[in-house]
């Protein structure tokens, strides 16, 4: 194969990587909060915290990523159930603050009835990072609920 065949191969193969990864995004399931864009609402893998936690509300700021972005979320547990959730936004840049809220409004029907030791989110609403956030606050939940 001559130098100019291996240029035009190797070209071809990253347009074609390039073209996959673009294909990968869908502005309208980034946009809507469906179960779609979930990758994960697995069992936390963190052995740390166990219930069986105190019933009541919580509120704690969940903090994620290098430069201390972070969410505010609420939880009311009952017998180590999820009854209710509520998170809050804290970005200020309006396309986190936009990620933030499509995540705010999938959580709910991702964790409330569930044990608080069975959620751990990874992918929602087209949001990498935020879930780390969630995570955060929700070790710190029963961290707090545990006495």
């Amino acid at each position: 194969m001559s130098a100019l065949s291996k240029k035009i191969a190797t070209a071809l193969v990253g347009i074609s990587v390039t073209a996959a990864i673009a294909g990968c995004t869908d502005t309208d399931s980034a946009s809507s909060p469906s179960a779609s864009n979930i990758t994960s609402a697995a069992p936390s893998r963190s052995p740390s915290n166990r219930g069986p936690y105190e019933d009541g509300e919580y509120t704690v700021d969940g903090e994620y990523g290098t430069r201390g972005s972070s969410i505010g979320v609420a939880i009311t547990l009952e017998d180590d159930a999820i009854t209710t959730v509520d998170v809050t936004p804290h970005a200020t840049d309006e396309t986190s603050l936009a990620l933030q809220r499509r995540f705010a409004e999938a959580v709910p029907t991702l964790v409330v009835g569930r044990d608080i030791d069975a959620v751990r989110l990874d992918r929602v609403a087209g949001n990498s990072h935020t879930p780390a956030g969630f995570n955060d606050a929700l070790e710190k939940i029963k961290a707090e609920a545990s006495g």
